[in-house]
């Protein structure tokens, strides 16, 4: 439990404080002046400090910056009396959590304890993973031993000592351009601003537009409210265009002009817009044949080509491939909990002697898969090139090319037994063409869930005819690994598949753990129907439109739930800090959350905007926060202008009479709304919290489901629809009034009525 430091000159103040956060399960220290205070923050090391505001000689403001000096990240809170509102005004500035007036409310106390604890260790654990970021993305993380890659990052390092200038990053895909890019901004005058990065061709020409310049509200069909693009969001910062090479030629346009003058006009607007961004690019494509076949803008390749840095592929510097190796090899280690391997020399030397078409992803890839499968040998790949099996000739009288081309998807589906994702590799396809195919032709496809629902069905008809089951005792790659999968069955948070010994549904070859069946992506998403469904909704997140489910998921288990490789907020902070000003602008200003992402956005897609995870109040998505709440610059949650009940009778007239109601439920009465209902977003009707039975229990005994004249009444069964109620479940409001009612119990009219009104249904 936390401890608490209370500094207060009133010995009885001090001892009634001590005594009732004692009892609330806080451990307490009391000092009676600053002196004594400052002592014991060197010896008890407490998390929070409360003190007063008027300490006798020395007063809580010198302690408070004794404290900032000291120990940034301790909170402080001050008492003060009404009296020294200005001076607790003058300690919020220097850096106080929050101050309390006296008297004190204890109730009102320990609230903003929990809260100034909760703000404090989110701080800590933000601070944490930003320094982390910082030591994972510098020059001294970047191992080389070559020549021309230590030509390289000494010319990286002239570039980030200045913030301006145009970088240019070239070479083959996994050679790190990206780390790179990242290391000049973090060594770099803008380190403190964004860093955003956008792939020019993950997203299509019509929507990178508005991606990086912004739009204005109504400037085309889906554009419900004006968005802000990277370039604003960054300003101050770098934006890094990976891949700039597969730009559109009109988009080429609009940025060679925002590189001229750093002005650009969203999408929509009328007027410019000017922002300081520095601008970074990188492509594995060759620019100068692009500008010569005219697929690149000449005026836009020379106005980016003015500090350049061109990264050789990993088989023209052997001598990076061995230093390589034992960084990611112990960095690995690290990040598996295995114990370091050490290579023999001839897997070094076949090492040394391939050509890596992969470069450094590769390398890394392989020797992932050497730690996980304990294997020191390593055998380099046989690429072997095959002339095309296609050959057609036209006959003269023609052909039906809507006929062939659905032949040509029909063979790719049986071949790929209904996977989509190997079935566009065979046909060169990105997964999205051929999913507008499969409709275009109306061709009904068999996934591997469907496979997996059947093996599952036998496996439950043996358990029940009796005996073992065979899947478990059958599968080919299970036989190979069965000490480690039965270790991966037991642990807490097992993947359903390892629970049910399903390896060869994902696994290809038992003697090699690392060749699975399809891509990673595809084979969740073959078994997990709603996120395949979630990949067709109007907005998806990038991680999971265009990233691997391992970014935020184990495939095997997980004690986080959700098979989470970590705890939320900390997945979530990798990408998006709450100080950085592109999340700040996205939610009013507000940069301090107390509650999980996925309360108000859904991590994988939405059909609302910014992955709202339910549709939110109308006040919330207008961003009309003043209606609420009061206007005010002090962090930490929003306070309301009246009582949730006053505030919502506003916009809801119509309840407010009801309310003053003799029969009214005790929580409306009150106006207490946001027991029920959330004032923001909600992925249920009417804005509510929960179903409706488990808002209700949160307040009556779980012993009246027992008890109740209808426990025993066949429409009391989970899952069933209300007889008189279209589309609604059987809940408590359909015989009860959750608002206000004239009969007693809130009951919606006489109970005879009420069953009377069912059976006849």
């Amino acid at each position: 439990m936390a401890k608490v430091l209370i500094v207060d000159d009133e010995e009885l103040i001090r001892w009634s404080l001590s005594e009732d956060l004692g009892k609330s399960g806080y451990k307490t220290a009391i000092a009676a002046d600053v002196e004594e205070a400052l002592r014991l923050l060197e010896s008890e090391s407490p998390d929070v400090i409360l003190t007063d505001l008027r300490l006798g000689g020395a007063s809580g403001i010198d302690l408070l910056k004794h404290v900032r000096r000291s120990s940034p990240g301790l909170p402080v809170i001050l008492m003060t009396a009404f009296a020294d509102l200005d001076s607790a005004i003058e300690a919020l500035r220097e850096g106080a959590a929050d101050y309390i007036a006296k008297p004190l409310q204890l109730g009102g106390l320990k609230i903003t304890l929990k809260r100034v604890l909760e703000t404090a260790q989110l701080r800590s654990r933000l601070q944490e993973a930003k320094k982390r970021h910082l030591e994972r993305y510098n020059f001294a993380s970047i191992i080389t031993a070559s020549p021309s890659m230590s030509q390289a990052i000494e010319m990286a390092r002239k570039i980030a000592a200045s913030p301006y200038g145009t970088v240019l990053i070239l070479g083959e895909s996994g050679c790190g351009k990206d780390r790179l890019a990242r290391a000049i901004h973090y060594e770099s005058p803008r380190s403190d601003q964004s860093f955003l990065e956008i792939s020019c061709t993950a997203i299509p020409d019509n929507l990178l537009e508005s991606e990086l310049f912004g739009h204005e509200r109504g400037a085309f069909t889906d554009a419900v409210r004006q968005k802000k693009g990277l370039f604003e969001l960054a300003s101050g910062g770098t934006v890094f265009l990976n891949e700039i090479g597969h730009m559109s030629l009109p988009l080429q346009a609009k940025l060679l002009r925002f590189l001229e003058d750093k002005t650009f006009r969203r999408v929509g607007a009328l007027e410019d817009t000017t922002v300081d961004v520095r601008i970074m690019a990188a492509t594995n494509e060759d620019l100068e044949k692009a500008v010569a076949s005219g697929r690149f803008r000449t005026d836009l390749y020379y106005r980016i080509n003015v500090l350049t840095i061109k990264l050789l592929p990993l088989r023209q510097r052997t001598e990076d491939i061995l230093p390589l190796a034992e960084v990611l090899l112990e960095r690995i280690c690290r990040e598996l909990r295995r114990p370091k391997i050490v290579l023999p020399e001839a897997t070094r030397q076949a090492l040394r002697s391939y050509q890596w078409p992969g470069n450094v992803r590769e390398l890394r890839n392989i020797l992932e898969r050497m730690v996980i499968l304990g294997e020191t040998d390593f055998c380099p790949p046989q690429s072997e090139s095959k002339p095309s099996e296609c050959s057609f000739t036209l006959p003269e009288r023609g052909v039906a090319l809507d006929e062939v081309e659905r032949s040509l998807v029909e063979q790719a589906m049986r071949l790929a037994g209904g996977n989509q994702q190997k079935a566009a590799q065979l046909l060169n396809l990105s997964r999205d063409s051929l999913r507008r195919r499969l409709e275009k032709y109306a061709i009904k496809t068999i996934t591997l869930s469907c496979m997996l629902g059947l093996l599952l069905t036998a496996r439950s008809w043996a358990a029940w005819w009796g005996g073992d089951s065979p899947l478990w005792t059958q599968d080919p790659f299970l036989k190979a690994h069965e000490a480690e999968a039965t270790k991966l069955k037991e642990q807490a948070g097992a993947h359903a598949p390892v629970k049910e010994g399903l390896c060869s549904s994902c696994h290809s070859d038992p003697a090699d753990a690392s060749k699975l069946k399809d891509e990673p992506k595809a084979l969740c998403l073959s078994c997990h129907a709603q996120r395949r469904q979630d990949l067709e909704k109007s907005h998806a997140h990038q991680p999971f439109k265009d990233g691997d489910c391992s970014t935020c998921h184990q495939p095997h288990g997980s004690d986080k739930g959700s098979l989470l490789s970590a705890a939320l907020p900390e997945l979530c902070v990798t990408c998006h800090a709450p100080g950085d000003d592109s999340l700040r602008s996205a939610h009013f200003g507000v940069s301090e959350f107390s509650q999980s992402c996925t309360r108000c956005h859904s991590p994988h897609a939405s059909d609302e905007p910014k992955l709202l995870a339910g549709k939110p109040h109308v006040p919330f998505e207008s961003r009309s926060c003043q209606m609420c709440h009061k206007k005010g610059a002090k962090p930490g949650p929003a306070q309301v202008k009246e009582t949730p009940g006053q505030t919502c009778f506003l916009c809801h007239s119509n309840f407010a009479k009801r309310g003053e109601s003799p029969g009214a439920h005790p929580p409306f009465a009150a106006g207490d709304c946001v027991s029920c209902h959330d004032p923001h977003i909600s992925r249920l009707g009417a804005l509510r919290k929960a179903p409706l039975n488990e808002v209700c229990f949160t307040c009556h005994d779980e012993a009246l489901k027992d008890n109740h004249p209808i426990a025993k009444h066949p429409t009391s069964k989970p899952g069933l629809d209300d007889p008189r109620r279209k589309g609604k479940p059987f809940d408590c409001a359909s015989c009860h009034d959750p608002h206000a009612s004239a009969q007693p119990k809130l009951i919606r009219g006489s109970a005879t009525n009420l069953c009377e009104e069912c059976h006849k249904k």
